[in-house]
């Protein structure tokens, strides 16, 4: 058989290789696995599509929301040929660890150094205990570790994995570094939608369809109109955002999420119908997936 791929963003030691790690072990146990990095999600989701080509990517944190780059990939592939979908979603618990090489003097760092979604999830704790330490954005968390293990920074403190510490041989500040306790991300495995994934023994926490409205009309009651589409076909919405398009201020998308647990059919019947009843109205709705949400036992 041949093996699998599963992209991530990398390099080695990122939360979402820890998750991809995870989910693999899981999802695809005892199939052979070749875990790919990527050095962003542009070249994830520009990678060649296969039936055999996964991505493991982050979708939702719990302190900073939405990672939009992710919904808007998968919106610029609807509609098309092949169009890949989320198959699956994880929720995982995260530790940012303030990380530094051995020696450095913690009163005088000047630099801490992460992505932008790590970094805003310790902004409190970079504050407090760094206070005079510039925030410098990198393309990831073990981007951020490695610059430090090469000395690339002299007097800085990475925010990354316990693991990405581990591989480079630094030292890890004794607590979480977050500011939230409970600080959780949602990966999604995005794959093509003919794969199909066995039933793990972690815990079933929801069945969801991850939408993307357009062409919702600007006129007065016209996202209203929309919603309350929803709301007769007693469908529970459990996300609702909007993006610009991009073409004009005041163009949106509107993605959101909507529980499909209760339908045998996992929604498919109901959601064709809101789908002819949203074409009326001239809006357009894009399913982005439909697939199982997981909460591992710890």
């Amino acid at each position: 058989m041949s093996a699998w791929e599963v992209m991530y963003l990398g390099p080695e030691g990122t939360h979402s290789h820890e998750a991809a790690d995870r989910i693999a072990s899981v999802l695809l146990a005892d199939q052979p696995v070749k875990q790919v990095a990527m050095q962003s999600f542009a070249e994830v989701f520009e990678a060649p599509k296969s039936a055999a080509r996964l991505a493991c990517v982050p979708i939702e944190n719990s302190i900073q929301g939405s990672v939009w780059q992710v919904w808007d990939a998968l919106t610029r592939e609807h509609p098309g040929d092949g169009a890949r979908q989320i198959l699956a979603a994880v929720t995982l618990p995260i530790h940012q660890c303030a990380i530094y090489r051995e020696g450095l003097d913690l009163d005088h760092v000047d630099e801490v150094v992460s992505h932008p979604q790590a970094l805003a999830q310790c902004k409190e704790h970079i504050r407090l205990r760094f206070p005079g330490a510039r925030e410098v954005a990198v393309s990831s968390t073990a981007e951020a570790v490695r610059q430090i293990a090469t000395g690339e920074r002299a007097r800085a403190v990475a925010i990354g994995s316990r693991r990405a510490a581990q591989l480079y041989g630094l030292s890890v500040w004794p607590e979480p570094f977050e500011d939230r306790a409970g600080n959780v991300t949602r990966f999604a495995l995005v794959g093509s939608p003919e794969v199909a994934l066995p039933s793990p023994s972690w815990s079933l926490t929801d069945w969801t369809a991850s939408l993307c409205l357009r062409g919702v009309p600007h006129r007065p009651g016209g996202l209203a109109l929309a919603l309350h589409t929803f709301a007769a076909a007693n469908l529970n919405l459990t996300r609702l955002e909007s993006r610009p398009v991009g073409d004009a201020i005041g163009n949106y998308v509107y993605y959101l999420d909507a529980s499909v647990r209760p339908y045998e059919d996992r929604g498919e019947r109901v959601l064709s119908v809101v789908r002819e009843l949203l074409a009326l109205q001239g809006v357009e709705i894009l399913v982005l997936g439909i697939y199982p949400v997981y909460s591992p036992a710890e």
